[in-house]
């Protein structure tokens, strides 16, 4: 079913016709834009039922969006660097089309722009960040499939069922020997992996949300978002041989850091249920300072 869907399938959905060959247009940067407009029009929703502003959410997303994409490309560019990859111009580094993004390195340049927008705005962060979640998760889940038509992000050799067939020319220089690797090899569909976990993580989050939105605290939706996301980003690793190794391990980059990510989301949902021991400096904070008393003043004559 998926060779025959991938077969049906350019990875350009059409061309402008500007200069002399033309802009074409990928399904990949398509299917991204409809999950963000999923994503937006759920958190707009969302963010509404909170007594939160959706006016400010949408101020925010460009920003959060523009900082994301830059912090990918970097992301993904150092990653590459540090497996042998050689960029001789600024071009290639700002590239998108050269190479591709890492969204986890997107995602946390997106989190420090969305933290000082909310504080610049003096908005509720744990709000904003519990719509921010689920929503990235969507958006995520649907340009995953802008990768199956790119017939990227595969994972190794199966013998499974479920496994896809690779094109020569989009396969990685490891399995471009056809005599080791013929054409009806199969392979991990690393892309549908993540789709799966993100679309459940998606449905569970919305579901907690809607049901305990009123009883749990801010930040815990966003919370469990991190320990998801995280977790099965660092398991999902496991099968991209396309990531770069840490050393002679089978550690990846994007492994580590998917780990702190989901370790980050233990931390915040311990934090916002008060499990975390405080320091007294940070106690002293807390306290109320308690009103001075006025004295009475004696009555006079």
């Amino acid at each position: 079913m998926l060779d025959a869907l991938q077969q049906l399938l350019d990875p350009i959905a059409f061309t402008i016709p500007i200069g002399e060959n033309g802009f074409p247009i990928y399904w990949y940067g398509i299917l991204i834009a409809i999950g963000i407009a999923i994503g937006t029009w759920w958190a707009s929703r969302e963010i509404e039922r909170r007594g939160q502003s959706s006016d400010e959410l949408f101020n925010g997303l460009l920003l959060v969006i523009i900082v994301g994409y830059i912090g990918a490309r970097l992301g993904y560019v150092t990653q590459d660097w540090l497996n042998g990859g050689i960029y001789e111009s600024f071009w290639e580094v700002i590239n998108i089309r050269n190479g591709g993004v890492n969204i986890l390195w997107g995602f946390l340049g997106a989190t420090l722009a969305g933290v000082w927008f909310v504080r610049y705005r003096r908005l509720s962060l744990w709000h904003y960040a519990d719509v921010a979640g689920p929503t990235l998760l969507i958006a995520q889940a649907i340009g995953r499939w802008g990768n199956f038509i790119n017939q990227e992000l595969y994972g190794t050799p199966t013998t499974l069922p479920w496994g896809i067939t690779i094109e020569q020319p989009y396969r990685l220089p490891q399995f471009s020997n056809l005599e080791a690797f013929p054409l009806d090899t199969r392979f991990h569909p690393t892309f549908l992996y993540e789709f799966l976990a993100l679309f459940i993580g998606f449905i569970v989050l919305v579901f907690l949300n809607n049901r305990y939105r009123n009883s749990w605290k801010p930040g815990t939706i966003f919370a469990l978002f991190l320990i998801w996301w995280g977790g099965n980003r660092a398991w999902i690793e496991l099968f991209r041989p396309d990531q770069p190794n840490i050393g002679s391990t089978f550690l990846t980059y994007s492994m580590v850091v998917a780990a702190f990510i989901a370790l980050g989301g233990v931390y915040v949902l311990l934090q916002r249920y008060g499990k975390i021991p405080q320091s007294e400096r940070q106690l002293r904070k807390r306290r109320a300072v308690k009103p001075k008393r006025r004295r009475e003043t004696e009555a006079t004559e």
